[in-house]
């Protein structure tokens, strides 16, 4: 397999033109491109920006990306506002097909995609993959976009921040002993105040008593 080294990520490859066995990139952004790449990203700058990739042929006119990348870049935290440096290694591992409609799942004629793959594969544009364009893209996904600086929340807490948290109340023995009391008195005071009787009203009492006497 044959291995080229690429000061220049702007490489549009056509699938027709790439080896069965594929090749590797070792690519290296240039000053213009991480320009670039940091207004894509919407970060202050891009330091620096490389990847190691194999690029090879994969069913009926698609191509496979597999490989690495890495960056280093300066983003804002949305917490402090101060500028911190962020670097990344991440994997990567996609494919593409050749034809811009994508096969259904199940569709033996056109190559069943594999159970096992984690990315369903893209589709090509006129049977032709942008690297600068692919790596930018999945370096976007990689990235926080409410970006913290590591030290920024120990940072605000020591400033002074304070963070009001509802707590479950707990009953103590002296809140115990003071309802207790509380209760007694109120028993005591319901049980000095008795009820006044009230004499029951027997209209025919006395006239019941005038026809006994005659």
């Amino acid at each position: 397999m044959n291995q080229y080294d690429v000061k220049n990520m702007r490489q549009i490859f056509t699938v027709e033109k790439l080896p069965r066995a594929g090749f590797q990139l070792n690519l290296e952004a240039t000053p213009d491109e991480r320009e670039q790449l940091a207004t894509q990203l919407n970060v202050s700058a891009v330091a620096s920006f490389s990847a190691n990739i194999t690029i090879k042929q994969w069913r009926r006119g698609g191509v496979e990306i597999v490989g690495t990348f890495r960056t280093k870049l300066t983003q804002i935290c949305v917490i402090s506002l101060e500028p911190f440096v962020t670097e990344l290694q991440e994997k990567i591992e996609q494919k593409f097909f050749g034809s811009t409609k994508i096969p259904e799942l199940n569709d033996k004629k056109e190559g069943e995609m594999l159970d096992n793959d984690l990315d369903p594969p893209d589709a090509l544009v006129d049977g032709q993959l942008n690297i600068f364009d692919y790596l930018s893209e999945t370096l976007l996904l990689q990235l926080d976009p409410y970006p913290k600086k590591p030290d920024s929340r120990l940072e605000s807490l020591a400033m002074g921040d304070k963070f009001e948290i509802n707590q479950p109340t707990v009953e103590t023995a002296d809140d115990a002993a003071s309802l207790a009391s509380t209760g007694a008195e109120n028993s005591a005071g319901d049980a000095a105040v008795k009820p006044k009787k009230v004499a029951s009203h027997k209209p025919f009492a006395d006239l019941a008593k005038l026809l006994k006497d005659k």
